[in-house]
């Protein structure tokens, strides 16, 4: 079929292939995440300074959620707060916050869309923490427990050439779910196929 269109025409879609399913085991997801840390995030505009993603570690995947934990540092951190008409800048010094999580998750095959749920585990040190560890817990604590969407459907498309025409395949994710420690992302591709000589 694929050679057919090829010959034939300058221009066509080949609609309904197979779906295909990747499985992503957790120590595989282990091995993407390990060369991207340390990652440098944003937890907000009050806050003076640079945190990081040290490490994210015991990754479990079990029936609809994703489990770790991870390492959180931050060196010289100020915290900027008004008072009255001025901005003052509590020292809260270094962090290093240890924690678990547990991140829910569920596909949206209407809207096409992940619906991601963290939550923050309760520490078993709390009364360690230093002012800098409590201070990030709280905030990471009001940021749990909430759904957050992930687009899945913009992946760059996968270009190739071959006997003068141009093959683009699109891939859209049907569905994601998780069994026996894997990920799995079901995809249905779509390609299309152009003649080069009339580009």
């Amino acid at each position: 079929m694929i050679l057919f269109l090829l010959v034939s025409s300058s221009t066509a879609q080949v609609d309904s292939l197979k779906e295909t399913t990747v499985v992503v085991p957790a120590e595989s997801l282990a091995r993407v995440i390990k060369p991207l840390l340390p990652y440098k995030i944003d937890l907000g505009k009050n806050f003076l300074g640079s945190f990081f993603v040290q490490s994210i570690e015991n990754i479990r995947i079990e029936k609809g959620k994703i489990l770790f934990s991870s390492l959180i540092s931050g060196k010289d951190i100020k915290y900027a707060t008004k008072v009255g008409e001025q901005v003052v800048n509590f020292v809260v010094g270094d962090v290093n916050l240890a924690s678990r999580w547990e991140v829910s998750f569920k596909f949206d095959k209407t809207n096409k869309k992940l619906l991601l749920k963290p939550d923050l585990q309760v520490p078993k040190n709390e009364n360690e923490f230093s002012q800098g560890d409590a201070l990030v817990n709280t905030l990471l604590t009001a940021l749990s427990g909430i759904e957050y969407p992930i687009e899945l459907n913009n992946l760059e498309p996968v270009k190739s050439e071959f006997y003068n025409q141009l093959l683009t395949a699109k891939m859209d994710v049907s569905d994601v779910y998780a069994a026996n420690d894997k990920l799995f992302i079901e995809l249905i591709p779509t390609v299309e196929i152009d003649s080069l000589s009339e580009q």
